[in-house]
């Protein structure tokens, strides 16, 4: 299954390898870059090819990893998530057997970039540009990283290879093909599996929304601050990076609100703030037995806090012929708590 608009290609190739292996380095080193300069050149043209069978993952929106088993003649549509804002690459582990380490350099595997029609397990035939080539080398795991935008951030390393050559992705598919590099390779290894997993390389950042409600006759407005910038309106999915951050909400007739939270990687953080006038607020404790006068009027055991005016106010409690009057100043902004707290003493006499 190699059809190919340039149908010498895989001989073109085959003589390099061939002829690579009979020459000494000097000359190796000509013939490694006489082959990259052609791979480079067949990658400009969009070329017709089949596959023995199309396997189709799709990475959840969840950005959780995806696997396939696939043959040496096979072809691996990979299905990113809808919403990519938080992809910046693709990160793919080759897992192969043991007879393709001993027959190093035998497999190659093509990645494409325009890749139609779209690709289904059903398809065979395909047409799309290839990006690059390469051949499995001696390791049974093989790490791949894609990178997919400017916010890919995987620096290099010894133990995985970034791909140079850019996908654009346009149609939402990173497109894998595997094939036979050489003639003659036993049966075990044209018959063998490759465990191909992908995994999505996330960027540090997350989304924050923000719900604010206030009372339905204030009409007035506020101001959202997070870490200390101005925020114009009511975030709604707003990129922050994630760990922890600030929110500072403020008006003139609205009590500050301050709140700290933390933003996760590729997930949404939401926040409910409710705005409170700044009328002094009281809140009143006391035994459940006990009469409760405020301001000369008696309560039925309040439960929560209420609004009252700024100024001075009074507060009596009464449990059978026990009275107790406390005083104080409300002022605005402020919150009171009026706790009735009996006790009793024990003394040792003489």
């Amino acid at each position: 299954p190699c059809k190919s608009r340039f149908g010498f290609i895989p001989f073109y190739f085959l003589f390099l390898e061939r002829f690579m292996k009979n020459c000494k380095k000097p000359c190796k080193k000509i013939l490694f870059s006489l082959l990259l300069i052609t791979v480079n050149f067949f990658a400009l043209y969009a070329e017709n090819f089949r596959v023995a069978k199309t396997h189709v993952i799709s990475i959840p929106q969840n950005y959780s990893e995806v696997s396939a088993n696939l043959g040496i003649f096979d072809a691996l549509a990979i299905k990113l998530p809808e919403d990519k804002t938080f992809v910046t690459g693709l990160e793919l582990t080759m897992k192969v057997p043991q007879i393709m380490t001993t027959w190093r350099d035998s497999v190659a595997y093509s990645f494409y970039d325009g890749i139609s029609p779209f690709p289904t397990e059903k398809l065979i035939d395909y047409a799309g540009t290839r990006t690059s080539i390469s051949t499995i080398p001696g390791k049974i795991v093989n790490t791949i990283y894609i990178p997919l935008n400017e916010k890919f951030n995987i620096k290099n390393n010894p133990y995985a290879k970034i791909l140079e050559e850019k996908i654009s992705a346009k149609n939402g598919i990173i497109f894998l093909r595997y094939m036979l590099a050489m003639k003659g390779a036993p049966e075990e290894l044209e018959n063998a599996r490759i465990q191909v997993t992908a995994r999505p390389v996330l960027s540090n950042e997350g989304y924050f929304s923000l719900e604010v409600s206030k009372q339905e006759e204030k009409n007035e407005n506020f101001s959202i601050y997070i870490d200390d910038n101005f925020i114009p309106s009511i975030p709604q999915k707003m990129l922050l990076k994630e760990g922890e951050h600030h929110l500072f909400v403020t008006g003139e007739t609205f009590r500050n609100e301050v709140r700290t939270f933390i933003v996760e990687q590729a997930k949404l953080t939401s926040l409910k703030v409710a705005l409170r006038g700044i009328e002094p607020e009281v809140k009143i404790l006391s035994p459940e037995n006990a009469s409760i006068y405020f301001d000369g009027e008696e309560l039925d055991s309040p439960k929560e806090p209420f609004v009252i005016t700024q100024g001075p106010h009074t507060v009596k409690f009464t449990i059978g012929d026990y009275e107790i009057t406390k005083t104080f100043d409300a002022i605005n902004g402020r919150s009171y708590s009026v706790n009735l707290n009996i006790d009793a003493s024990v003394t040792e006499e003489e």
